[in-house]
């Protein structure tokens, strides 16, 4: 199952994809320091994502709140144990 950072890691992911970016320019739009976003939203993530950094995004990129923490499964769990 995906934690809330690693569905706002792939909502990173579709951000640079969709607007064609590499982090550094996107650490650009969002006045973000390019060093501490690469290591929210990198090939290997080694800091969370705070909520403030994920509104931003979400504004920036003019997302409705609350995108960024959205699974692309609209919510569906397949967890067939039932844990």
């Amino acid at each position: 199952m995906m934690t809330d950072q690693d569905v706002r890691w792939h909502r990173a992911q579709e951000l640079l994809l969709e607007n064609a970016l590499d982090v550094a320019t996107m650490a650009a739009c969002l006045g973000q320091d390019e060093k501490r976003l690469e290591a929210m939203i990198g090939v290997k993530p080694t800091r969370k994502m705070p909520d403030s950094v994920a509104e931003l995004m979400e504004q920036t990129f003019s997302k409705p709140k609350g995108w960024m923490d959205q699974a692309d499964d609209g919510g569906i769990t397949f967890d067939l144990f039932g844990g």
